[in-house]
This record gives C-alpha cells, structure tokens and sequence, in this order.
C-alpha cells in the first residue's frame, strides 16, 4: 500500500466545558450515548448519571458498591428507551456478571424503577468477564460475548423475563472483543457480527442455527468496531480501517495509529488513538489487504495522553486532531455535537465549523477540488458547487493552464453565464477549448442561437468539417436553433450541411434560398416546390418565382399557371362549403394565404412576354372551355377580370408571347399581330374586360379600333359616331347611320353638322340628303336651326341647290301652318266675344225669373222656392239638402271646376314645365301653351 500524508485541518472548534456538575468529576466514570437526547454516565460507585441537552444531571443506584458490583458496560437502545447494563464484581475474579434492563423514562420520572434482570447461564464451568454486549432494538434478542472466547445468543421476549431461550454461537480461542446486531427493513433478518483479537465473523440468527461465516482471520480490540449507515461493520486496526459487509471485506482507509476506541459522527469517524498518531492515508479496494506493522507492539497505560482524531473518510482528510490529557474515558455524539470525556473528569466539547468557513480554508489553500468534494458531500446547491468550479477554473486559467480551466468551467454550464467563459477563450484565441465548452453547452441544452452561431464559427474557422459533420448529423434532439445553424453554414459556404438541416427540420423557405439564391439549381428547386402543400408553395413561389424566371422562364410559367388555378379551385370549393353551411362558424379552408393570379403577375415585372404566356395559358384552360359556364366567386371573378385587362394591355403593348395559346389553331401564314390579338379580345363575347380600363388603354396606345369596339360593346352609338366623326370616316358614318339612324334619329344631326364642315368629302351631298330627310321626317330640328347649322361655319361649303328641296317643304308647311292659326284665331275671338257678352250682362243687368213650375217635380212653384241665375227654379223642399248649386246644371259646374284645379296645380309644376321646355325643339310653343293657361290667374286665391 503506497504512503502519503493525509492533509490535516480544523473543520471543527474544541470547547472545554467548565462548570460541570459533580458527577463528571467522578473517578473511572463510564460513558455511553446512542441518541434518544440523553448522555449516561456509571461511575466506580455504582451510581449512573442521566444527563440532558441542559446538562441537567439525574443519578440513580444502580449497583451496589457494598458488595464490590461496579458498572463496567452501558448500551443505550434509544428504540425502545431502554438502558443496558453489565455489573461485576470487582474484587472476585470469578464472579458472574449481572445484566440488567431499565427503563429511561421510568427514571427520568423519578420513579422507584426495578430493573429486568437478563437470565442466562454461564457456558462454562469457569467464569469468564462478559466483554462484549449487543441486543437488538427491540430486545428480542441479546448476544453476550466472554473473554474465554464463548458467544451466547437469548432469545425471547426479554423484557418481561419470559419464554426465553439460550444457545452458545459460537466458541473462539481467544476473547471476543465486539458485537453488533443488524436488522433488516421488515425486522424479519437478524445478522450478528463479532470480532474477537483474532477474528472477524458474521451470523444470521435469525433461524434456530447459526453457523459462523468467517470474514478475515483478523479481529480487532475492545470498542474499535462499530456499525454505519449502510449496515457495514467498521473495524479500526492500527494500520488502517476496513469495512464489511456480510458478503465480505469492502474498501480500507489507511491510517496507521493504534486505535483505542472508535466512534461515529455523521459521516465522520471518531478515533482516540494510544500515542500521537504517525499517518499515512490511504483507500484501496476490499480484495487488497493493508501491510500490517511489523514494528513490535508496545503497551500502553489506559491514562496516558490519547490523540483524538476526527477523519473524513469520504473526502479523505483530517477534519480535526489533538490530545485529550488523561486518556479518552468515552466519546458522545449527541445535540449536534461530539462530548469527548477525558481520564481527569474533563469533558470536551466539538461543534462542526459552518460548511462557508470550511471551503474558505479550502479556498485560502487552492484545494478547490476537495471544496467541490466537500460541497457535493454537504448537499450544497447547484449554482453554489458551480461557483466553487468557476473558482477553481479561474485560478486554472490564471496559471495557463486552459486545458484543465476549461474542464472545471464545463462544470459551470447553466449556472455561470457564458458569456464569462466564452469572453476568457475568445481573448486568448484558445478556439479549441472554446469549441469544447460550446458543444457541452449544446448537450446541455442551455445553448442561444448566438452560441450556436460562435460554435459553428469555430467549425468554420477551423475548417473542421468533420466535427461540423459529427454536430449537425449525429444530434439526437439537436439542442441548438435550427435557422442559427443554416445561416451560419450558409455565410461559411458549407452548403450541403446547411441543406441537410434544412431539408431534416422542413425549413423549407431556407431550403429554397440555398437552392436558388447560392447553389443555383433552379430545376431542382422547383421540383422541390412542387412537393408542397397549397399554402407552402404559394408563400415560396411569391418569394423565389422571379429569381426562377429569369433562369426558368418555361417551367417556372407552368408551375405558376398550376398553382393559380388549383387556388381557384380550392378557393370555389371552400366558397361553396361556406353557402351549405352557412351556420357553421368555422370555414371551410383557409385560403387567404393561398397564390392568387393577382398576387402572382408582379412576378413577371422583367418578364412581359411570359406574363402574356402565363394569362394566355389561365384563361385558355379556367375561362374558355366550353363548360366554364359557371358561376364565379367575387374573388374570382376580379382574378379574371384583372387577367383580361393586363392581357389586353401587353397586347397593346407589342408584347408577342412564346406560346400564341389564344391563337393555337391558326396557321403560321395566318400568324395575328398583337394589335390583332387586342382587337379579337375586345370583340370576344365572352371577355370580361374593365371598360373604363379598356378604353384609356386604347386611346393611350392609339388603337381607335379598340376604341370603336369598346363603343360597340356598349352600344355607346353616338359616341361611336362622334369617333368616325373626329377621324373623318365617312363609310363608317354611311353604315352606323344606315343600323342605328331609324332607332336613334338624333344621330343626323351630328352628321348634318359635320357635313356642313366638310362638304369636299366624296358622296357628301347624298349623304346630306338623306339627313335633311330624316330631320324633316322625325322633326329632330327647327328649319331655322337646320339652316344656321349649315351655314354657320365659314368653312361651310353647302349650296342653296343641296338644300333647295328641304326649304321648299318648310315654307310651304310653314305657310299653311299660319293659315291654320289665323282661322283657329279667328274662332276663338268670336267665341270669347260671346261668353263675355253673357259675363257682363250677368253683372250689370236685371234676371228675370219667369218659371211657373218645379224643375225637379213639374208642380206649380208655390212658396218658399229657390230660383238660380242658370233660370231654373225648384220647391225648396225639393231641394232638400242640396248646397247653393243647381243640381241640373251640377255635373256641367263640376267638371269646369275639375279644369279650373287641374290649371292651379299644372301652374305649380314648374318641373314638369322645364323639363317639357327642354325636351322641345319648339319652345316658344311650350311657352305659349302655358301662358294659355293663365298660370298667374291663381295668385289672388292664394293670397285670399
């Protein structure tokens, strides 16, 4: 076993109690403690002392020092509050030792309290001293150990002195000098190890045989073994301390001392050593046995100074060392603390430091992995174990030595902010261990796509494709953000690595970008996108469709037209979803996101030629079939309108497109021009063109065709006219007037202006006699208008021989027109000359009434009667309850009267006069007819 000095500190402060009660002071005191709160003391008198946390003393007789009995073993089974005592006597070397029970708290209550005396027989004719006691915590059973060598088990339920059983173990040749139970979990397996001088054992006694498995052919001294945590027994020999277990020897600690007791503290050990200890630590594997000292032993007095050493043996350090003067008489490990007792009545007193002070005197000696050790040992949190490595990383990297730094500082990942680190190796262009720390970050998880950019950068600075191979394609849960790795393999020109993780986590837009925009493979792009849904493909072709037509133009104009139209599709469906189920609140797909042909043709900003071919191909195969007779959505149906007027305006335009689609069947002899291709537009029936649109289209390009079906189309005849007009088209004028004059006559009187203006053009004076004719015939103008229309220009060059005819008629209707008013002229005077005559001779003339008989009944007037000035007269009783009115002459009365309302009421629509007025060629005539009404007659009845 190699040697070499265990590091010895202080982690524990040594208090001497003063004022301690009488009883510590008594000689060849006895101590005991096993938890239960209480410490208990046997002095040579016979007296045990229970004291508390308070150092409160509670004595009692426990044997009797008349008959030489003295109290030589304790053993507190804090379980069942019990207190074990072994008593001898002294002074006869053959006496039988007494075992006894008490009862802790029937002590404590001060109660006159007999003790359960263990009944048992000695194995031997030959008394031998009782060594070594060991019950179990519930006292069913008892093992005894004597010096002759004999171990004895009872059996029974002890406390109560009954039905208990006695068997002898085992039989050693020398004295068995330790025993320990050990109880399983469910109290069913009982194991018992013994140690004698000689030998360490095991036993199951929990059948009726117990046979001995012999563990080493090694024991210890009396006190020097004891039990830990994990139910292994603990042997202290002079050159080191071994564990076992019932399987066998564990692991060793070396520690080279003659040991005089053993104890334990946590996960401490408590030594007492017989001189000041000569150490050399160390810790080796159960299968390896310890050198033993060949040096010859000596004998020690039980008084002389003791070393008493408290060892760590987990992290391998002396927490604390020095002398206890006079011997350690016993050790006590309760309230927290160590009570040491020594040989002169003095009592001891070890609290263990704070875990803070400890790791300072760690820090103030850089032994920074046993601080790690010692807080991980202590249950210190996480984030304060990760500062003790940044410690030690920096005091690392403060004497170069990155390599190991770095490995401390990988201990602080998710506690130390990165940053820190990162800034450290960044400085000192250690990109290796940079890249190391950065790839546990990722494993941990605790990466940002910034540190996921730097260790990428590192791959790419170093050139270690292999490493960036090994990171990106043997990832499990790949802890890193995605996009931050394609985009720093992209910058890096690592293509293929950014393509496989684009193509692996379906970043679809970055796969695209790198297929397009830096590999250039515009065909397998589109292949690509073809593989997508809907939505996806839409959102990319708007992205990436320019880039790929100016390299794809064919291809990518044929996945374009696809697109479109199954977004039509898709969105027709979803339209008609939503009208059967219209109650539905949820719709049937979401088509917002989908590639409308409107959102597709910015696209072809640099490729006009192909934006014809692209509309071609859409309306060719939606709009043009026979069976597209359907009825269109809204949005649709701007789509369409929209694809109709661009068309027509790349056509206008010159734009030729590569396909002639429109125009598939023609042969190449009878190949159209676009202006011809934009004029078979306008006249197709079945275009949907905005007209407004359309027609500021034509009239910028120049292309009157376009404008003269534009008119057609909307059967706008009199701006058709005023366009043949304005180009002097004079066969054109011939056959519109020839199709529209009968149903719109007002067209004449455009042409009989312009003729008037030019009458140089060739079969003008025909043309201006059929206009002359058609005027007189509908009565469109006056003939004084007629005349001023032909002879109001300067330029006019009509002759009184072109018009000759027309006058003749005129004069001559005229002229019998104002024959026919004079006579009517004549009429009506005569006729008011009547009725005035009657008016005024009702006014100022006497009537005079000379009727005899009732109008009504025939009968001779008598009185009372009523006469009227219409000279008819009736009974008054006749008339009953008939007004002021004649009533022969009431129906005639009546109907005056309608007229004379219907005059006031016509002379208060002014409306109706105006718009008569305007709407005649003869106004003077609509005036007169008003004034004939004597619209003015009514003033006086409103103002009364």
């Amino acid at each position: 076993m190699a040697s070499f000095q265990l590091r010895q500190f202080h982690f524990f402060k040594r208090e001497s109690l003063k004022d301690l009660p009488e009883a510590f002071g008594q000689p060849d005191l006895l101590m005991a403690s096993n938890g239960g709160d209480l410490i208990f003391l046997a002095d040579s008198a016979g007296f045990i002392h229970i004291v508390n946390r308070k150092l409160v003393v509670r004595s009692f007789m426990a044997a009797s020092d008349a008959h030489g009995m003295r109290i030589t073993q304790m053993l507190h089974i804090h379980q069942t509050r019990t207190l074990l005592t072994v008593e001898e006597n002294v002074s006869a070397a053959t006496s039988r030792s007494a075992i006894k029970l008490w009862s802790v708290d029937s002590l404590l209550r001060h109660e006159d309290t007999q003790p359960v005396v263990v009944k048992y027989q000695q194995p031997t004719s030959t008394p031998y001293p009782l060594t070594a006691v060991a019950a179990t915590p519930s006292i069913s059973q008892i093992a005894l150990g004597f010096a002759g060598g004999h171990m004895v088990l009872i059996r029974g339920n002890i406390l109560k002195s009954k039905s208990t059983k006695q068997r002898t173990l085992h039989v050693a040749p020398e004295p068995v000098t330790n025993l320990h139970f050990v109880t399983d979990a469910a109290g069913t397996r009982v194991t018992l190890f013994a140690t004698t001088t000689a030998q360490t054992m095991v036993f199951d006694t929990s059948g009726s045989k117990s046979e001995p498995a012999v563990l080493e052919e090694r024991g210890c001294g009396i006190g020097c073994s004891l039990m830990n945590e994990e139910d292994e027994l603990i042997v202290a020999r002079d050159e080191a301390i071994y564990t076992y277990t019932v399987d066998g020897r564990g692991p060793c600690f070396a520690f080279d001392a003659p040991k005089v007791l053993l104890r334990r503290f946590k996960h401490y050990l408590l030594l007492a050593t017989a001189a000041p200890s000569s150490m050399a630590p160390n810790l080796a594997n159960g299968d390896d046995r310890p050198p033993v000292d060949a040096t010859e032993s000596r004998v020690y007095s039980y008084n002389d100074p003791t070393t008493f050493t408290i060892l760590d043996t987990k992290n391998k350090l002396v927490a604390y060392t020095g002398v206890v003067p006079g011997g350690v008489r016993g050790v006590a490990t309760e309230w927290g603390s160590i009570f040491v007792l020594g040989g002169h009545g003095t009592m001891d007193f070890f609290s263990e430091k704070d875990l803070l002070e400890r790791l300072d005197i760690l820090y103030r000696q850089n032994l920074y992995p046993l601080a790690v050790k010692m807080a991980q040992n202590g249950n210190y949190d996480m984030a304060s174990v990760a500062g003790i490595y940044k410690r030690y990383g920096d005091w690392l990297y403060s004497k170069d030595d990155f390599d190991s730094a770095m490995l401390q500082y990988v201990q602080t990942i998710g506690v130390v902010e990165p940053s820190y680190i990162i800034r450290k190796y960044l400085d000192a262009q250690r990109l290796n261990n940079l890249t190391s720390y950065l790839q546990e970050l990722h494993t941990a998880g605790m990466a940002t796509s910034d540190h996921t950019t730097l260790l990428l950068n590192c791959y790419t600075k170093l050139r270690d494709e292999e490493r960036l191979n090994q990171f990106i394609h043997t990832q499990e849960d790949y802890q890193f953000d995605v996009d931050t790795a394609i985009h720093v393999c992209r910058q890096a020109g690592f293509y293929e690595q950014a393509l496989y993780l684009a193509d692996k986590f379906s970043k679809t837009g970055m796969y695209l970008k790198l297929k397009i925009e830096d590999q250039d493979d515009i065909k397998a792009a589109l292949e690509y996108m073809r593989k997508l849904g809907d939505t996806d493909i839409s959102a990319y072709l708007a992205e990436f469709g320019r880039r790929c037509l100016g390299s794809l133009p064919s291809e990518t104009t044929e996945l374009l037209v696809d697109v479109c139209l199954n977004g039509m599709d898709v969105r027709a469906a979803a339209a008609t979803a939503d009208e059967m189920h219209d109650d539905m609140s949820a719709p049937y797909a979401d088509t917002t996101s989908l590639l409308s042909m409107r959102r597709i043709q910015h696209l072809f900003a640099d490729q006009p030629t192909w934006l014809a071919a692209f509309l071609e191909r859409i309306i060719t195969r939606r709009w043009l079939p026979s069976d597209s007779s359907r009825e269109l959505i809204a949005e649709e149906d701007s789509d369409m309108k929209s694809a109709w007027n661009t068309l027509l305006e790349l056509y206008l335009c010159s734009v030729e497109s590569p396909l002639h689609e429109l125009n598939s069947s023609s042969s190449p002899s009878e190949k159209q021009t676009p202006k011809e291709r934009a004029l078979n537009l306008l006249r197709n029936p079945r275009t949907n063109i905005d007209w407004e649109r359309a027609y500021v289209l034509c009239a910028s390009n120049g292309f009157t065709e376009g404008i003269a079906a534009l008119y057609e189309q909307r059967g706008d005849i009199a701006a058709l006219l005023d366009l043949y007009i304005e180009h002097d088209s004079l066969p054109s004028m011939r056959r519109l007037l020839d199709e529209h004059g009968e149903s719109q006559p007002d067209l004449y009187i455009k042409a009989l202006h312009y003729l008037a203006r030019n009458p140089q053009l060739a079969d003008n004076e025909e043309l201006l006699a059929d206009c002359l004719s058609t005027i007189e015939k509908h009565n469109l103008m006056s003939p004084l208008r007629v005349l001023q229309a032909l002879g109001d220009s300067e330029q006019s060059g009509v002759t009184l021989g072109m018009v000759r005819g027309y006058i003749m008629r005129q004069i001559n209707a005229t002229s019998k027109r104002i024959e026919d008013n004079k006579a009517a002229i004549a009429s009506y005077t005569s006729e008011f000359k009547v009725h005035s005559e009657k008016m005024d001779a009702l006014k100022n003339k006497p009537i005079v009434f000379q009727s005899t008989k009732c109008t009504s009944c025939m009968a001779p007037l008598d009185l009372p009667s009523v006469h009227f000035l219409c000279k008819h007269s009736y009974h008054q009783r006749c008339l009953g309850d008939i007004g002021d009115s004649c009533p022969r002459c009431q129906a005639e009365n009546q109907k005056l009267e309608d007229q004379r309302r219907a005059q006031e009421i016509s002379a208060k629509q002014h409306d109706a006069f105006f718009d008569k007025l305007h709407h005649s060629d003869e106004g003077f005539d609509v005036i007169a007819s008003w004034f004939a009404k004597s619209p003015f007659a009514f003033t006086k009845l409103i103002d009364q």
